[in-house]
Parts: structure tokens; sequence; C-alpha cells
């Protein structure tokens, strides 16, 4: 029965182990670039474009087809042809009679070779098939440090709400306490029934905002597992602490030595799109290049009157043939020129477009720093109002107790206290927030 017991409970610790599991920050994103669908289709971009540049490159390489053919003539052509040309002919000249064109039943088979030798559009396409690949390589970064940068903010909201709901039940506790000494003071006579009312309309706030905040907690939650790729229905912990986040965060930034454009994905994607739009116009101009192309075929061929073509003593005839091809544009009605200019004109854009973005950059980058710098100094004030109105709380009460002071100064500084810790989360939150912002402005994320 022992064994039974000890089973039953390893089966239920082993249980209760898979269907939770703890995660770091760190870890968190890990498991996301494995399970995230956005990571994962941006993967399979990056896998299709490889195929795309191993698709292109057996344009060039020798190409090698089969072609087997019957025919039936259910009449067979006749040429007319003037029978005193024929050698041993007895006919007069201009003699004219029927010659039948071939036999009831043909057949032929044969291979054929083709490589190609010279093509100037073969080449850009090419060298645009690894652009694109490069693409696919910059857009499955781009996607990962979206995700990354999410995951950041959810997870990062959860520990905050998990702070604040522990100070939140400290405070219920302590206003617990409150509620049950002004009943008992009342009850001796000491106080105002008004002072218990005030109480537990205190008491009664601080629950409501617990089970609200419990609430947005599962919410927050439902959220990071979701960008994590995590399964829903499976519970989930948190194994980094919010002084952790704030230590890896927490510092003013000197923006002049941090930024470099080209650590930006942003920026790289610009930079290819224009790459890709040289190789556009050169596509264009090269569609002005001869080509030329190799090519080898042969081929038995048979024929008979009658279906005897399959049997075995029957006579196939063998030809064979090399040959090189030339293609020399010569006039295209104009379209070429046109295109080229639509490709220098787009070729343009892009250029426009990567000076715009080195822009952009900039001020994303001063904003970001402006904002977190902001975001630190309120953080850093936000420390000290907590501490000072802990201690006008810690002060009042006394005041109260020893009937010193008013309730109505006593819920002041109950809600100042509870202020300035609500506004401690936020100031955190938003700490790490807007370092998360800073780091993906600078291309660090």
């Amino acid at each position: 029965m022992k064994k039974v017991i000890q089973f039953f409970a390893v089966t239920a610790i082993s249980s209760l182990a898979f269907g939770q599991q703890s995660f770091t920050i760190d870890e968190s994103w890990q498991y996301a670039i494995d399970h995230n669908v956005s990571v994962q289709k941006a993967k399979i971009d990056r896998t299709i474009a490889d195929q795309k540049v191993k698709e292109t490159i057996g344009i060039g390489l020798p190409q090698i087809s089969g072609q087997a053919k019957y025919n039936y003539y259910l009449k067979i052509p006749v040429t007319l042809i003037d029978a005193s040309q024929f050698p041993g002919s007895e006919a007069a000249p201009g003699t004219v009679t029927e010659f039948p064109m071939g036999l009831k039943h043909n057949a032929n088979a044969g291979l054929t070779l083709t490589q190609l030798i010279f093509n100037g559009s073969y080449l850009v396409g090419l060298q645009s098939s690894k652009a694109y690949k490069e693409t696919m390589a910059l857009a499955e970064e781009k996607t990962q440090i979206s995700i990354k940068e999410g995951i950041l903010m959810s997870y990062t909201a959860v520990l905050v709400v998990d702070e604040n709901l522990k100070t939140l039940e400290e405070n219920r506790k302590v206003a617990e306490k409150a509620l049950n000494d002004t009943r008992e003071t009342y009850k001796l006579g000491l106080v105002e029934f008004q002072n218990v009312e005030q109480q537990e309309y205190s008491y009664k706030s601080l629950l409501a905002n617990q089970q609200n905040l419990k609430r947005d907690r599962e919410k927050l939650v439902m959220a990071l597992k979701y960008l994590m790729g995590y399964p829903l229905d499976q519970n989930i912990s948190l194994s980094s602490s919010l002084d952790e986040l704030i230590q890896k965060n927490e510092g003013l930034v000197d923006l002049n030595n941090q930024l470099d454009l080209n650590n930006h994905v942003d920026y790289r994607l610009k930079q290819n799109q224009l790459k890709i739009n040289e190789l556009k116009l050169k596509l264009q101009k090269s569609y002005a290049l001869p080509s030329l192309s190799g090519f080898a075929n042969t081929a038995y061929n048979t024929g008979s009157n009658q279906f005897k073509i399959f049997e075995t003593n029957n006579r196939w005839f063998n030809s064979t043939i090399l040959g090189l091809q030339l293609d020399v544009p010569i006039f295209s009605g104009l379209q070429r020129h046109w295109q080229t200019e639509q490709a220098k004109l787009d070729l343009k854009k892009s250029q426009l477009d990567l000076e715009d973005m080195e822009k952009t950059l900039k001020n994303k980058a001063y904003s970001a720093s402006v904002d977190y710098d902001n975001a630190y100094n309120s953080y850093k004030n936000a420390q000290e109002l907590i501490a000072l109105s802990s201690s006008i709380y810690n002060k009042q009460q006394i005041k109260f107790k020893e009937g010193m002071g008013s309730s109505f100064d006593l819920q002041q500084a109950e809600t100042q206290l509870y202020n300035s810790q609500a506004q401690y989360y936020q100031s955190a939150l938003n700490l790490i927030q807007a370092k998360t912002k800073l780091d993906e402005a600078l291309g660090k994320l």
C-alpha cells in the first residue's frame, strides 16, 4: 500500500512539473524563437528563398529532355511531282504524277540536351535571387526583434503586477488590522462610527483593486504565452525578478557613442532594397545583350503501312545534331528603353528611402533616449516619493491611534501612500519599456 501511495505521489508531482514550466526572461525569448508562429513562418520564408537561389542556379545547368511521338495518318499527304525527274524514268518531261508523303504509321523517339552558354539576364537573376535571400534573412531577424520586444514588454508587465499584488496584500493586512482595531475602539466609545466607516471604505477599496489586478494579470499572462507560442491551457511561471530587470535597464545613456545605423535591421533592409533595385536596372540593360546557347539532339524514327513499328525486326533510323543558337535583340519598339527608365526611377526612390530611413532612425533614437532619461528620472523620483509617503503614513497612523489625528488626515496619508506605490510600479514598468524601445531604436535588441 505504501508503494502505491508513493507511486501516485511521484506521478502527481511529475504531472505538475510537466504542466507548468518556469522561464527566465531570456528563456522565454528563446522559447519564442522555436515556437512563435510568426517566427516559424519567417524561417520558412528564408528556406524558400534559399531554394529559390538553387532554382535559379539550375537554369544555367544542362537541361535534358526526352521526346516520343506516334502518328497515324488517316489520309497520307500527297504531293505532285514531275515524274521525269526520277532516275531511270521514261516519262516525258512535264509529266505530273502523285507521290505519297510518308507511311500510315510513324514513330520517333529522342533526347535533347541544351546548355546555356551566355545570357546576361541569367547572371543578373542569379545575383537578384541571392539578394532576395538576404531580404528574407533580414525579415526573419526583424520578426524575431518584434517578438522579443513584445515578450520583454509582456514579461515585465506581469512582474510589475505581481509586485503590485504583493504590496496590495500587505496593505490589505494593515487595513484589516486597522479596521478591527477601530471597531474595538468604537465599542469602547473612544472614536466615532464614521472612523469605522472610513476604515471599512479603505479596506473594501483595496479588495476591489486586488481582484481587478488579478484579472489583469491573467490577461497579461495569456498575452505572454501567445507571444511565446506556449500552450494557452498550460500554467507558466516567471523566474526572473523585477529587480533583476531594473538593474539591467537602469542608467543614463550616451547616445553619441551608441548609435550605429548599420546595426539596425530597418536600415539594412533599405540597403538591401537599394541593392535589389540596382540589380533590376542591371537586368533591364542585360536584355539588350545577345544570348548564346548550345544544343544536341539524337533521335530514332520508323514507319510502316501496317502497325508493326514496335516489332523487334522493324528498322529504326538515327539522326543526331549538334548546334549553337545565338539570339540578338535588335529592336523592341522602345519597350526596353522605357522599362530601363522606370528601373532608374525605382532606384532613385530607393536612394531617397535610404536617406529618409537614416534620418528617421536618428530621430527615433534621439526621441527614445529622451523618453528613457525621463523614465529613469521618474523612477528615481518615485523611489523617493514612496519612502516619504510611507514615513508620513506611519506617523499619521500613530497620531490617529493616540487620538491626535483625524480619520480624514489618515485617509489622505493612506491615499498618498497607495498612489506613490502605484506610481512606483508604473515608473518601473515605464523604465524597462523605455529601455526596450531605446535598444530597438539603437539596433541592440
